[in-house]
């Protein structure tokens, strides 16, 4: 989703942060890419277990959620959530071309649908997984691959994970899956000098096909 589909890494970032700050851990580790995993509920979870020696309680974690999703809605009133170049007509064109389609996200449904609808993606409710259900992106990924064999009634086989962050290339690589990647910069020579298909992003939709179809599962 963020930094993939939509341009909303830095609107999510600062909403998740204020929420963080705003639970007033005795202290809190602000470089998430250094959690477990990577989504809001896991680093929400992993920092409340570091700071109070449990994990947070079903309640605690609803508030974390309801925090969260009232603070993007805020930081965003007025806001407009760009695509990432090209990616809604790829959705669309990939559909068009026979794939299943489905999206797995380490942030949470209600910010989720915003994003999709600003961009103009069409999607079923079922085929979005989030971490408003699952907190790990290993779930998420095997989640949104039974989501659509489920809604497609097809039985799946070559399965193609696309993301901008080296966590989705080790997903991934986790789980078996082809890979390819989005990004420019050093994003992109992060994940290409893992290994992985590197697309800038999608207004060429014959050359992200063409990578698309060829990409490999990386090794790292």
């Amino acid at each position: 989703m963020d930094g993939t589909l939509s341009d909303s890494v830095p609107l999510h970032q600062t909403a998740f942060l204020s929420v963080m700050e705003g639970f007033s851990f005795p202290s809190l580790n602000r470089d998430w890419a250094s959690y477990t995993h990577h989504t809001d509920t896991a680093i929400f979870e992993e920092a409340w277990s570091s700071a109070y020696g449990r994990r947070p309680s079903l309640e605690e974690r609803a508030q974390f959620h309801i925090r969260l999703e009232s603070e993007f809605e805020e930081i965003g009133r007025g806001r407009i959530i760009a695509e990432i170049a090209g990616a809604a007509a790829f959705v669309e064109h990939l559909r068009n071309a026979g794939w299943a389609v489905a999206f797995a996200t380490g942030g949470l449904r209600k910010m989720s649908r915003r994003k999709l609808t600003a961009i103009g993606v069409k999607f079923a409710d079922d085929l979005l997984v989030t971490a408003s259900e699952y907190v790990t992106r290993e779930e998420l990924v095997v989640q949104a691959i039974e989501a659509a064999r489920i809604h497609y009634a097809f039985t799946p086989g070559r399965v193609v994970s696309i993301g901008d962050g080296i966590w989705d290339l080790k997903t991934a690589a986790a789980l078996g899956l082809h890979f390819l990647g989005v990004g420019t910069g050093s994003k992109a020579e992060i994940l290409a000098s893992a290994g992985a298909t590197v697309v800038s992003d999608f207004r060429d939709r014959a050359a992200a096909t063409a990578s698309l179809q060829q990409c490999g599962l990386a090794q790292y």
